[in-house]
């Protein structure tokens, strides 16, 4: 009997117990909880907004200016009074030359297309880190349910144990050896349940209205096979950073489209009526006016943009030999990961299974202590645990990459 309640149980048997009533967000409610109810987010609408209005003031052409001048009133001798008056009503208007509202228009529409980018950026970033903090908070979940697991088979050891040292067979130490041990593994569950809270706080930072939840649906021990290397450096070039840094660029070019249209010079055109009030006469007057231009007064501004222009040119090439190296390195690190995973799933874990049997057996003829069969079951469950620390780290990686390259490479990251 002692072998049988002392081998190992599934992982996720604890799980299986949760009550069918008991609230469970799963990793597609956390993410539609971030698209709804993050802070971020909701700010967004009120930008495009203001871009909009912003968009629509650029298309304002100016408006014609309506004058009214009286001239020799208040005076001496002829001048006296308001008998010598002469009225002028004029009205002109400002011509914009250079394509001045154009590039107005189309700098402000750069600018909303460039708002929008940034905000699906930030709505993946907060995604991912939405997927990060729930596949975090799913690894201590995953961990207490081990730790229960190995408390139920420490607690029935004892009892066991407690049994033959009352026969007799076994020695009063061995029972306490086993309650120490059963002490450690309590220990163990209260700083995994604190962990385990700490995580799911920490998801729910991410959204206005907290969540009750108390139970996370997953495997965390599930992993989607990873793309080709090649495949993800091709992504690169669709990656959003690289999008918004384009974007940004149309940007900047309809900026010194715009500053060089400041540089030009406008027109201002006028017409009216003066009314002479002592020879009761009337006349039109037309009017022209030009600044002169000597120099450009705009020329900083379009030095400034075209210097803008050339450097974000360059850091598009640099920024696409950087996502390109940093998923080459993640790649290979990942591969190191799996291939821990891979060992310790196939090897390690089925050799310590091994070894508790053994144990049990030897313990059981009085060849070995309790100690020694405490070891084997510490190393089982040591490498168990480390099984569970590897395959979050798969998934720490994959968003990582997923946050790069602006591509889905996990299947229940859906959004």
């Amino acid at each position: 009997m002692l072998v049988a309640l002392l081998c190992v149980l599934p992982v996720f048997n604890a799980l299986a117990n949760v009550s069918a009533s008991e609230n469970i967000l799963t990793l597609k409610q956390a993410l539609s909880n971030t698209e709804q109810q993050n802070p971020i987010l909701k700010r967004y609408p009120y930008h495009q907004k203001i871009l909009s209005a912003l968009k629509s003031q650029a298309t304002l052409s100016p408006n014609p200016v309506l004058s009214v001048a009286v001239e020799n009133v208040l005076g001496t001798n002829d001048a006296r009074g308001v008998k010598g008056a002469e009225i002028t009503l004029g009205l002109s208007q400002l011509i914009e030359l250079g394509d001045k509202r154009q590039s107005r228009v189309g700098f402000a529409t750069a600018n909303i297309k460039a708002q929008a980018i940034q905000y699906q950026n930030t709505r993946l970033a907060l995604l991912a880190t939405t997927a990060e903090r729930y596949y975090s908070a799913l690894k201590f979940q995953t961990l207490l349910a081990l730790n229960v697991e190995r408390k139920s088979v420490v607690t029935q050891a004892l009892k066991t144990i407690e049994q033959r040292a009352n026969a007799g067979a076994v020695s009063q130490a061995d029972v306490s050896r086993m309650r120490y041990a059963l002490s450690q593994v309590e220990l163990e569950q209260v700083k995994l349940t604190s962990e385990f809270e700490r995580a799911r706080l920490l998801l729910n930072e991410l959204w206005i209205d907290e969540q009750s939840s108390a139970f996370l649906a997953g495997n965390i021990n599930v992993i989607t096979p990873l793309k080709s290397q090649q495949a993800l450096l091709d992504a690169v070039n669709l990656a959003p950073e690289f999008a918004l840094l384009q974007q940004q660029y149309i940007q900047q070019t309809a900026n010194l489209a715009l500053q060089k249209a400041n540089g030009q010079s406008d027109i201002n055109v006028g017409g009216g009526v003066r009314y002479n009030q002592k020879n009761d006469s009337s006349s039109l007057l037309f009017s022209f006016s030009m600044p002169l231009q000597i120099s450009n007064a705009n020329s900083g501004n379009i030095a400034a943009a075209a210097s803008e222009l050339a450097l974000l040119n360059q850091q598009q090439g640099q920024l696409r030999v950087q996502l390109r190296q940093q998923v080459r390195t993640l790649y290979a690190y990942y591969q190191g990961i799996a291939n821990q995973a891979t060992l310790l799933n196939k090897q390690i874990i089925p050799q310590t299974q091994t070894l508790i049997e053994q144990s049990l057996n030897s313990y059981q003829r009085g060849q070995i202590s309790v100690l020694q069969l405490l070891d084997a079951q510490q190393a089982h469950f040591d490498s168990k645990r480390a099984l569970i620390a590897t395959h979050a780290e798969l998934y720490q990686v994959l968003l990582t990459l997923e946050r790069l390259t602006g591509q889905s490479l996990i299947e229940t990251y859906q959004s």
